[in-house]
């Protein structure tokens, strides 16, 4: 080995191979949320879809039982259910595709497409 030589060619390559994976890495879930909405189904009353890149809160009214949703950074939740368990509450924040949030006694599911 010579001396004052610190990578060898080898190295760089397999450094410079990690590093653009890491990259490409990097930008696929910098991207990956861009464009997501949520389909909003309610039973009996309909679907209507949401863009998950703005940041606001929707109250469904014509439900069996009234239900508010969360839209924040790229994501969505029930906030609230009138419904007797809560377990919608639970699911917390989804926002990947094909991820889905249903509260059954309100009739209202949720899905992530896009």
């Amino acid at each position: 080995m010579e001396k004052g030589k610190f990578f060898k060619k080898r190295d760089l390559i397999v450094l410079f191979v990690l590093l653009a994976l890491a990259a490409a890495i990097g930008l696929f879930y910098l991207t990956r949320g861009a464009g997501a909405k949520a389909t909003v189904t309610v039973d009996g009353g309909g679907a209507w879809e949401i863009d998950l890149s703005r940041d606001e809160i929707y109250h469904i009214e014509n439900a069996a039982l009234p239900v508010t949703l969360e839209v924040k950074d790229g994501k969505i939740r029930f906030i609230d259910s009138q419904c007797p368990d809560h377990l919608c509450e639970g699911f917390g924040f989804i926002g990947s595709e094909g991820e889905y949030a249903i509260c059954m006694p309100a009739g209202v599911a949720v899905n992530i497409y896009g």
